[in-house]
């Protein structure tokens, strides 16, 4: 819960949202880790949503354990984490995929290639809550598509980003190296 993350264009996106009023009974849920040096942003934004008369539709669900955190993933219709900075990897997509969820991200750094590795998601303009809005809206709005690209997501998480899929992986890229090298098995 920083802004590195994004968590404010989140909330943002939710604020305009909620004024659009197209998509009924609109609740945001915020989860993630949140240090000491990350209280005085979320309150700001708790303040924020305060202001907007919204903050009994939001809830923080700060430091997780494994558990809640699996529960928490499926009680979404969509998911989002509009990261500012270069995500090398972006775990957190790959989880709320696994459980289901469709994911909106920036087109930036490893999202778009995870988004087309999988099918389990949409791409929106990176720092921009209208856009962001927009994305999560048209996902909202229509289900069987959330619903396809969430199993997408689910399925191809399971086929290609499992535990065992990756230790495949790594060892078909061993077993080329190996080949490769002077001395090496062929």
């Amino acid at each position: 819960m920083c802004p590195e993350k994004g968590l404010d264009t989140l909330v943002e996106a939710y604020l305009l949202l909620r004024q659009r009023g197209r998509v009924a009974n609109l609740k945001l849920r915020v989860g993630g880790s949140c240090g000491p040096a990350d209280e005085a942003f979320v309150n700001s934004l708790r303040e924020r949503l305060q202001a907007n008369g919204l903050l009994p539709d939001v809830e923080f669900h700060p430091n997780v354990d494994r558990a809640a955190k699996l529960g928490f993933l499926r009680s979404l219709s969509v998911f989002s984490v509009p990261a500012r900075y270069g995500e090398a990897f972006g775990l957190y997509v790959l989880e709320a995929m696994a459980a289901g969820v469709p994911v909106v991200q920036p087109r930036v750094a490893a999202f778009p290639e995870l988004i087309e590795a999988t099918g389990g998601g949409v791409l929106c303009a990176a720092d921009d809550p209208r856009a962001l809005a927009e994305a999560i809206e048209e996902l909202l709005l229509d289900q069987p598509r959330a619903r396809a690209l969430g199993e997408a997501g689910r399925r191809a998480v399971f086929e290609r980003f499992s535990a065992e899929a990756m230790a495949q992986a790594i060892a078909q890229v061993y077993a080329e190296v190996a080949g490769k090298q002077p001395g090496g098995v062929a």
